[in-house]
């Protein structure tokens, strides 16, 4: 600089200053908008050989957009697990009944997609007993046994229908109960309809939804089949104007139009049965629907009509539970199987496995006759 004027040297030393103070204010802003990269970096250069910084800026980086996608994962899993407890909480809000399915067994899958699953039961029969008292001595009347109590004759035994029986039905399930003669299948329906209260034990079913159907309940055999009709649907729970809108139809389905005004005491047996069954199922299927022995009436042709009538309801939606000593009747159209035995359940599954054991205890008894 020795060809310069003083004030041209202090000029050239003012740029340099000036370039130097551009330069730190510019490194300045880098570091206050990404701090941790420049550390980061300053941290690397310091440890790491000139040639291999590049090389390890873009490790840390891919590292780092690992991480993001860790964070994300987890948000996204725990996101999932929120919503499933939060559509069981709704659920079970919704219907005491319900049973919400194991998370930890949705959190096994979780890199698969998240299913909101609920399983609803309908019917929670819980340890339930029914002990009914039956009188040692049969009194012909009331006067009799008034009698046989102030002479301290009369005495009673404790049956036991049901001995601690459980299961649980859920929605959409058409199941059957099969067993001998008084092992307490007929008891266990009316104990879900709430036409009996059980000894010990419980019954979890919103009893609005069920619909018991069984023959001949509330039939006076003095009245016609026209006053027995409005008798026994206002057991069942119709209004008198439901069944003026129906009437034509019970009698028609049931092939009593010649027969209308006739006293019940004069009709056989088959067709009081064809009139009870077309009272019962005149209605719209209920969402439970429970059916007493009710397949097994009339002639073949009726059967195979009623049948049909069933098969209506339950392809209807209706959660349905049914009687039947027919083990025919219980493969060919339920999902599940019951069988109770003097009281006691011994077996609940597939219709095919639980009627196979049932009829081979049939074809023992009569081996053992």
């Amino acid at each position: 600089m020795g060809g310069l004027t003083l004030i041209g040297q202090l000029l050239i030393i003012l740029a340099v200053l000036l370039v130097l103070d551009i330069g730190i204010v510019l490194i300045a802003i880098g570091m206050a908008k990404h701090p941790s990269d420049n550390i980061l970096i300053k941290n690397v250069r310091s440890k790491v050989p000139k040639q291999n910084v590049e090389e390890v800026i873009e490790e840390t980086e891919e590292a780092t957009k690992e991480e993001i996608k860790e964070e994300i994962k987890e948000e996204t899993i725990q996101e999932s697990i929120d919503t499933i407890q939060e559509v069981s909480e709704e659920a079970f809000d919704e219907q005491e009944t319900n049973e919400i399915i194991d998370i930890d067994k949705l959190l096994e899958e979780i890199e698969h997609p998240v299913e909101k699953i609920v399983k609803q039961t309908v019917i929670r029969v819980q340890n339930v007993t029914m002990e009914f008292n039956v009188a040692t001595v049969q009194a012909s009347g009331l006067k009799e046994l008034l009698i046989l109590k102030l002479k301290k004759q009369a005495s009673f035994r404790k049956f036991k229908a049901l001995d601690q029986v459980s299961f649980d039905i859920q929605k959409g399930e058409v199941v059957g109960i099969i067993g001998t003669n008084g092992s307490g299948k007929s008891t266990i329906l009316k104990i879900i309809s709430g036409a009996l209260m059980p000894t010990s034990g419980r019954v979890k079913v919103d009893k609005r939804k069920v619909q018991l159907l069984t023959l001949g309940t509330g039939f006076d055999m003095e009245l016609t089949a026209r006053e027995n009709i409005y008798l026994n649907g206002a057991i069942i729970g119709y209004s008198r104007e439901y069944i003026d809108k129906h009437f034509d139809e019970i009698i028609q389905f049931a092939e009593l139009e010649e027969f209308v005004d006739e006293k019940l005491k004069n009709y056989s047996s088959g067709m009081v049965s064809r009139l009870g069954f077309a009272i019962a199922t005149s209605g719209d299927a209920a969402e439970i629907l429970i059916l007493d022995e009710v397949l097994s009436v009339g002639d073949i042709y009726f059967k195979e009509k009623s049948m049909k009538r069933i098969q209506e309801m339950i392809h209807g939606g209706s959660t349905v539970i049914m009687v039947s000593h027919s083990v025919d009747t219980i493969r060919k159209n339920c999902t599940r199987a019951i069988w109770i035995e003097k009281g006691k359940l011994l077996a609940d599954g597939e219709p095919k496995d639980v009627c196979k054991m049932y009829a081979d205890m049939q074809k023992k008894r009569k081996k053992d006759l």
